[in-house]
């Protein structure tokens, strides 16, 4: 706990910081509005009194410290984040936000110290969230996360929490930013990751471990897919010598059911965009369940290849059902 800590120390010296230089760390706020909140992600309680009425629709917000930080910290830490508080912007009312104000790597992954901000007028407990770190826009780490612990924050008030985003959260190894943020994601979404990847038992026993490591990584780095949608995408194409074409294909599955298709209509077109090949495949073995990513390979017979001298430095693959 308190790793932040170490970022309120000067590299060079090792001396505690100036509170207007910890100003600079406070990033970018990531809000919701509570009417897109689901019973999952946060239980707000009645409220003891009601706050003062503010004259506009924008709150501005106190710290609030959960009772083991307040035994803990000592009165210069108390005062600090207090201070880094009062910094904050002014919230629109109905809105819970946060805002991270320190990112210190660890062995084992990397903790982000946060303000959770309530602009409502109750308590509100935070349950399970989505967060994610971007770094200078681009997505590095992704994770749900249970907040029961921090307990009830009380309106109008912004309190401090740590959370650690272990490495198997990471998208990639690029520590390489300018400037960094995290946001959460709530209510429900428009789209679905689907980062579970599921193997075939024959295909991973053939598989290396390099190969396997090249495909959990890149269900990690795909976008997000539509809810209710299947997306398929190509990743990687070759001849035989019998001058069979082979293709892998990454079935993604955004649906709330199991993927489970009968045959598939598969065209093969090259950089020119002439046809390679196409065929009707037997799918009855292919079952994706939801959320989940999985691999198939598809192998076009000398039949079915329509143009042997394809250039198939870029390629493009289509699905129909």
């Amino acid at each position: 706990m308190f790793s932040f800590f170490k970022n309120w120390l000067s590299k060079d010296h090792g001396d505690s910081r100036s509170i207007e230089d910890l100003k600079k760390d406070i990033q970018e706020e990531s809000a919701v509005d509570v009417e897109e909140l689901r019973n999952t992600e946060a239980e707000f309680e009645a409220a003891d009194e009601k706050p003062a009425s503010s004259p506009s629709n924008m709150i501005r917000t106190d710290l609030s410290l959960h009772p083991n930080w307040e035994k803990q910290l000592d009165s210069e830490k108390k005062y600090t984040l207090r201070f880094l508080q009062a910094e904050l912007p002014e919230m629109r009312r109905g809105m819970i936000s946060v805002t991270g104000f320190s990112m210190v790597p660890q062995k084992n992954g990397m903790t982000v110290a946060l303000f959770f901000r309530n602009a409502t007028d109750r308590p509100v407990r935070i349950k399970n969230i989505r967060l994610a770190i971007y770094l200078d826009d681009k997505p590095f780490a992704r994770m749900p996360v249970n907040l029961e612990e921090m307990g009830a924050i009380p309106p109008h008030t912004s309190r401090p929490w740590e959370v650690l985003f272990p490495e198997e959260t990471y998208l990639h190894e690029n520590y390489s930013f300018t400037r960094w943020k995290v946001v959460m994601k709530a209510g429900n979404s428009t789209h679905v990751w689907p980062t579970t990847l599921e193997l075939d038992p024959e295909m991973e026993r053939r598989m290396t471990t390099r190969q396997k490591d090249r495909l959990e990584a890149m269900v990690h780095t795909l976008p997000p897919i539509p809810v209710n949608s299947i997306e398929i995408t190509g990743f990687d194409i070759g001849w035989t010598k019998e001058d069979q074409l082979v293709v892998a294909l990454l079935f993604r599955n955004g649906l709330e059911m199991v993927y489970d298709p009968d045959e598939l209509q598969i065209a093969i077109t090259d950089e020119d965009h002439d046809l390679v090949a196409q065929g009707t495949l037997n799918a009855s073995k292919i079952k994706v369940k939801p959320g989940n990513s999985r691999p198939w390979l598809i192998v076009f017979p000398p039949s079915a290849v329509k143009k042997r001298d394809a250039n198939l430095h870029r390629w493009h693959v289509q699905v129909r059902e």
